[in-house]
């Protein structure tokens, strides 16, 4: 049916309505966008699985020709000779030869291993830089001996040495526990008088130290007095109590005798000594409780030291030392232990010695320093000067050389040291070679190999350094996984699987030829996700069973059935209404 009023603007008309000027076009850039978008994500994967690894950028590619422990990743020249630095040959592999049973031992030339005997195997320099019984974050390194020399290191041969059994430790002087007095009261009462007023005066027994006025003492001698003229048994029990009450018996008589009550007490020194403390204070009031003064003997005073408890086990009661005051030399003298504490200090992990000395002409003080010197049975080891050690606080360990400027850390168990040498229980044997002298420089250079050496040539294996920087061999040298899986990045949840490549007959000549075929091999299966977008893509296509058994290497043809498969969703979407 017609519209009767065509040309009237208000009139509906009947039928599908013509789209928008434009959406033909939009829908072109539509289009256009997503394309550009697929393509820039597919070059980005493409170019990170094809980039070379940091590790084989930063790689050694150039060497000074007579300064071969100067390398470089980039051309340029020696910095000792300036030479120019030339290209290092693929096939150039430096080879160490190492015990299969003790990895630690390496070194440039054939031979047997020290430990066990056995033929140590030539290994690539590169895989034993770093190996597990070497201590943690170092790895082995090659200076010349010119650089050894530049930076003041040396390398000394470790022998066999005999070390005099010594030990030293400081010590302070302490008083005698046997001297040792507190001063009490034996009834409470009031301070009226101090006369050792002083901390450090030496005071003798009996003598007055202070008097005070005690109620309860006052009223017994009131007691007493007028007890007197009683006899019978009430004078001795009033007489008794002033005794227990601290009074002397001298005084008790001296009190009958004048007829009179003394008003304050006196507090004499039970023994002679020094006074250390004092809390007596006039006008105080004291209970029996607390101590007014605390005193110490100090003709004979005890030396105390603190040992090592590792090294305390060879101290004994009876053993003889020297003792050597350094703010007062003319007073060393020879002490012996008479007691070795059952108790370790839980603070300084230390076990405390006492050694009696006589003070009669109290020449010595307590709290002077003093450093003794313990004589012990001599011991004999292997031997290596004191800066040949590095402790970095886990392990101390050394740095031996294994000839043609190899250095490799290893591991050591200390013992006993002098004033140049210290012992080498475990780690070195007599004859090696070590780094002795600006060892901390050694140690950081390293440090800084361990940290740029590749993550696989720390697995011990005797391949050529190169073989894992490669990025470029041929597909086909190496057959693939049979179950070879990887979760798609798009998030489908679909996953890719490949089937075994067929290795063409000159393959086993490739592989023998070309050291980098392993790695390039294992990067196209692992490495290059587009693998697994194409084979997704592919189980799609009219042609995915046969793309999935070939299994192209070259990402090219990966990208190019992914364009298929979008053109062909493209052409789908274009038929919808």
């Amino acid at each position: 049916m017609l519209d009767p009023h065509p040309d009237d603007p208000h009139s509906l008309r009947e039928g599908a309505e013509a789209p928008p000027p434009g959406v033909a076009l939009m829908a072109g850039v539509r289009w256009l966008l997503l394309l550009g978008t697929l393509a820039a994500a597919s070059f980005s994967w493409w170019s990170y699985a094809n980039a070379e690894p940091v590790a084989a950028q930063h790689a050694p590619r150039y060497r000074c020709p007579m300064h071969p422990q100067i390398t470089s990743h980039e051309p340029g020249e020696c910095p000792i000779c300036h030479m120019a630095l030339e290209p290092i040959p693929e096939d150039d592999v430096e080879t160490v030869y190492r015990c299969p049973m003790h990895p630690q031992i390496q070194q440039a030339q054939p031979g047997a291993c020290p430990i066990c005997g056995m033929d140590l195997e030539p290994v690539a320099a590169e895989a034993a830089a770093v190996s597990p019984d070497m201590p943690a974050g170092t790895a082995a390194i090659t200076l010349g001996l010119d650089r050894l020399q530049a930076i003041g290191a040396r390398i000394v041969v470790a022998a066999e040495r005999e070390f005099a059994g010594e030990l030293r430790s400081a010590a302070l002087t302490e008083f005698s526990e046997d001297g040792a007095a507190r001063v009490h009261v034996r009834a409470a009462g009031f301070i009226e008088r101090i006369a050792v007023a002083e901390t450090g005066v030496r005071v003798r027994k009996g003598q007055v130290l202070a008097e005070y006025y005690s109620p309860e003492i006052y009223q017994a001698q009131a007691e007493l007095l007028a007890a007197h003229s009683w006899s019978g048994p009430v004078v001795g029990a009033a007489r008794q109590r002033l005794e227990l009450l601290g009074l002397s018996s001298a005084a008790v008589d001296r009190i009958l005798k004048s007829g009179k009550a003394d008003r304050t007490t006196p507090v004499v020194a039970p023994a002679s000594g020094v006074v250390v403390a004092r809390t007596a204070v006039l006008g105080a009031y004291v209970r029996p409780e607390e101590p007014l003064y605390e005193l110490r003997e100090d003709h004979a005073l005890y030396l105390v030291a603190e040992l090592p408890a590792a090294q305390a086990s060879s101290i004994r009661t009876g053993t003889k030392g020297h003792v050597r005051f350094t703010s007062r030399p003319q007073l060393d003298r020879d002490v012996a232990v008479d007691l070795v504490y059952p108790s370790v200090a839980a603070d300084s992990r230390s076990v405390r010695v006492r050694m009696p000395l006589d003070n009669d002409d109290r020449a010595l003080v307590a709290g002077m320093p003093a450093v003794v010197t313990f004589a012990l049975p001599s011991e004999t080891g292997v031997a290596v000067p004191r800066d040949a050690i590095v402790d970095a606080g886990s392990q101390p360990y050394v740095f031996v050389d294994a000839g043609g400027g190899r250095l490799v850390p290893r591991q050591v168990v200390l013992g006993a040291r002098d004033a140049e040498f210290v012992r080498v229980r475990e780690g070195v044997t007599a004859g090696e070679r070590v780094v002795a002298g600006a060892t901390f420089l050694v140690d950081a250079e390293s440090r800084l190999r361990a940290a740029l050496v590749p993550a696989g040539t720390t697995d011990g294996a005797a391949a050529p350094p190169h073989a894992q920087h490669s990025t470029s061999a041929a597909h086909g040298s190496q057959p693939a996984p049979e179950n070879h899986s990887q979760p798609s990045q798009h998030g489908t949840g679909n996953h890719s699987q490949s089937a075994p490549a067929q290795p063409s007959p000159a393959a086993p000549s490739q592989h023998a030829a070309d050291p980098h075929a392993k790695h390039s091999a294992a990067a196209t299966h692992s490495s290059d996700p587009h693998a697994n977008h194409s084979a997704a893509a592919k189980r799609s296509a009219e042609h995915a069973h046969h793309s999935a058994a070939k299994q192209p290497a070259d990402a090219h043809a990966n990208h190019s059935a992914a364009n298929h498969s979008a053109e062909s969703h493209s052409q789908h979407a274009g038929h919808a209404p």
